[in-house]
């Protein structure tokens, strides 16, 4: 039962985080044309209707069909990386943050695969509908698949370089050199030496006889 829910509970908050982003913006979609603006906190935060055609904050604009390949790759990437993450409960925080970085670009990518205007666009070169917009610093808006991809890498990025050694760094990916697969081989090795004395012990016995 623990192995089933191991995978059923990240894929559970998969779908989760791509359902609220799909539902966001296909509200803002039927509720708003492109540049309309609705004041959420005065003029500091609007919500807005804005395709972005880029990646996250409206950067590398056009590339499309480049983002809808390497999105994929990525997502692979990181679901590799999170089958190799350990179950132990320190270890649950980075587990989190690889499901919502999986789920923040699933997110955009649909967006870049199926939405794009009859007559003016086609498959993979879609747009990315962004809603929020941080107007009192003009910051780029953005939307909610963004949200989880930047949370998520400000999370790993804290656990790796402040909260974990380098050893527990190294058992995140299972890589070679832990003190884990230390303490494995030298138990291995003393469980050898120790079956070797064993048997030279019952071989001097028996020349003894």
């Amino acid at each position: 039962m623990k192995k089933v829910l191991r995978f059923l509970v990240p894929l559970v908050a998969l779908a989760c985080i791509v359902l609220v982003d799909q539902l966001t913006k296909n509200l803002i979609v039927s509720h708003l044309y492109e540049g309309e603006e609705v004041k959420i906190l005065g003029d500091a935060l609007v919500l807005t209707y804005v395709q972005n055609r880029g990646m996250a904050w409206g950067m590398l604009q056009n590339g499309q069909i480049i983002f809808s390949i390497l999105t994929p790759l990525a997502i692979g990437f990181i679901t590799f990386l999170y089958l190799r993450t350990p179950w132990e409960p320190e270890y649950r925080p980075i587990r989190i943050a690889e499901v919502m970085l999986v789920g923040g670009a699933i997110g955009n990518l649909i967006d870049r695969i199926f939405r794009f205007e009859e007559g003016t666009g086609s498959l993979f070169h879609g747009y990315v509908v962004d809603m929020i917009y941080v107007k009192a610093i003009k910051f780029p808006v953005f939307n909610v698949a963004d949200i989880f991809v930047t949370l998520s890498f400000v999370l790993i990025l804290f656990l790796l370089l402040l909260v974990y050694d380098e050893d527990e760094f190294n058992r995140c990916f299972n890589l070679p050199g832990t003190k884990l697969e230390s303490k494995k081989k030298e138990t291995e090795e003393g469980e050898t030496e120790t079956i070797k004395e064993e048997s030279a012990g019952e071989k001097k016995e028996d020349l003894q006889e």
